[in-house]
């Protein structure tokens, strides 16, 4: 290996063979299509073989291209590791993470993101508002994400993350204009705010601790975002994380109209692939996240 021959490079490599292209990986890192294009073809002039071929419809690894990338993949996360040992037995853990969030989790875990911060300071952290759960892992070279749902993908470790709870909410304004249930068969006369999640799953069945009701809305959004903004604009009874929607309460701005009616969402998950090679910053948060979110309920 030559010493032109750049570690960011090599892994710039592997990266467009497993996104299958330049332009992902060029998406993926915020860089000009134009700059992994020619750093792809550099690293080719110095190894003096083709790694890639390439046509107008696809991309496909050589015979030798294959060879290559099969060895980066144990050779790479070792030099990582050893870069890693290095760096944190003489100075404070370092490095960059990028995370995945859904439009729910963020809100569940910006103070965990804050605190971690603080006690890594020479770690930064990238977050993704991602709409498709742990397959923009590689969609984007996300380090971790968190995912809501089944995953069917092996290539990828999967930590649950305690479960929270949701309850039903309306504004003051809506309740003083429409009134407030007092049972589950009630909101059959309310205008009902329905999500759609991430995986096409569509919430029209809301089952709590103390019994079910079928939903039927006008209304379906496949962002909590907007459910949420509906809710405290009068716009109907919407399902909100009890731990966001707490202070609002309290203050009078939003009613928790059935208090003894909860549900848990109990199948959301903090994903990272299996391969070895996550960075040391990246496993530091991923144990983190889980320790403190466990604290939150």
């Amino acid at each position: 290996m030559g010493d032109s021959m750049k570690i960011d490079d090599l892994k710039l490599f592997m990266l467009v063979v497993e996104l299958g292209g330049f332009s992902s990986a060029a998406d993926a890192l915020n860089l000009p299509r134009s700059n992994v294009s020619r750093r792809v073809n550099e690293l080719e002039q110095q190894l003096n073989v083709k790694l890639l071929t390439r046509t107008t419809r696809r991309l496909t690894l050589t015979p030798t291209g294959l060879e290559y990338y099969q060895s980066l993949q144990n050779i790479i996360p070792q030099l990582d590791q050893a870069h890693e040992a290095i760096r944190t037995h003489s100075h404070s853990p370092s490095g960059k993470i990028k995370i995945g969030l859904l439009n729910e989790s963020d809100i569940l875990i910006h103070e965990i993101l804050q605190s971690f911060l603080q006690k890594y300071p020479n770690i930064r952290l990238e977050t993704h508002l991602s709409g498709m759960g742990y397959h923009d892992i590689l969609n984007y070279g996300l380090d971790a994400c968190v995912h809501i749902g089944s995953i069917d993908d092996s290539s990828f470790i999967a930590r649950p993350i305690t479960p929270f709870k949701r309850k039903m909410y309306a504004s003051r304004g809506y309740v003083e204009k429409h009134g407030r249930p007092q049972k589950l068969e009630d909101l059959q006369q309310h205008f009902l705010l329905m999500l759609r999640w991430t995986d096409g799953r569509l919430e029209n069945n809301w089952v709590f601790n103390k019994g079910s009701v079928k939903v039927d809305s006008r209304l379906i959004a496949n962002s909590s975002y907007y459910i949420r903004h509906a809710v405290f604009q009068g716009d109907g009874i919407g399902v909100l994380p009890e731990v966001m929607a707490k202070p609002f309460v309290q203050t009078g701005e939003i009613i928790d109209l059935l208090p003894e009616y909860e549900m848990t969402l109990d199948d959301l998950w903090l994903v990272y692939p299996s391969r070895k090679g996550l960075s040391y910053a990246a496993r530091l948060f991923i144990d983190y996240v889980l320790e403190e979110v466990a604290k939150i309920q």
